[in-house]
């Protein structure tokens, strides 16, 4: 079965252009002139991947993206932001509002093939195991989907848990920022500054699952971020 992209876009010219490119290479194309639509036709049928732009009549691109993430529907599926608006960090709030990838007009075909296949070998990685123990933590890798202490916390992005999820592979070892941003992001860090949407992120998982900087997720000086089991009281 080939795998669905939903390609939402008001330019009529460049979205039957992108469409015929991944029709052609193997995908089934939906396409949506509007945010609403859009937000529409990916609630009735969740795609593999999505590829939006920012300039929509109606809603914005960048508020269609944060209601794709809230949705339980459709919050696992990669958003691949595809835009001519190309300001000075555009790419970095983005990210941050759970965008998964970011590319800007006029783009080759090739590289955003390219850039599509990496998407969607992410969001169906192969070697990782279902679920992660440590301590009291779990990690449901299928459902996006964190259990303390037999409690479930639904409340992650897919963003926050993949990185929660990369740090716990790795257990005890810290893994770097610049490390951590290629593994969850799926990139080279933009630039410097992006590497504080790293930081943003640890901030809103310790909020979310109440955890004070020095239980569980904490930062080790100079190696990164560093997911551990804190040690029970004797």
């Amino acid at each position: 079965m080939p795998q669905k992209i939903l390609l939402i876009e008001d330019n009529a010219a460049f979205r039957k252009t992108v469409a015929r490119i991944l029709a052609e290479n193997g995908y089934e194309v939906g396409e949506a002139a509007t945010g609403k639509d859009g937000l529409a036709r990916a609630e009735r049928r969740a795609p593999d991947l999505i590829i939006l732009d920012l300039i929509l009549p109606g809603i914005k691109g960048t508020e269609v993206c944060v209601r794709l993430k809230q949705s339980p529907r459709t919050a696992a599926v990669p958003i691949l932001i595809l835009t001519g608006n190309d300001q000075d960090g555009q790419d970095i709030s983005c990210l941050d509002v759970g965008a998964d990838d970011y590319l800007t007009k006029p783009v080759k075909s090739e590289r955003l093939l390219a850039h599509c296949r990496a998407l969607l070998r992410r969001a169906a990685p192969e070697g990782k195991r279902d679920v992660l123990a440590l301590g009291a933590l779990r990690l449901d890798y299928k459902r996006k989907l964190v259990i303390v202490d037999g409690n479930e916390n639904p409340r992650l992005t897919p963003k926050e848990f993949g990185l929660l999820f990369e740090l716990a592979r790795r257990t005890p070892d810290p893994i770097d920022r610049t490390e951590l941003y290629k593994l969850v992001w799926g990139m080279e860090p933009p630039s410097e500054g992006s590497l504080k949407t790293v930081d943003v992120h640890a901030r809103r998982i310790r909020l979310k699952l109440g955890w004070s900087a020095d239980r569980w997720l904490s930062y080790v000086h100079g190696r990164g971020y560093r997911l551990a089991a804190p040690e029970e009281p004797s």
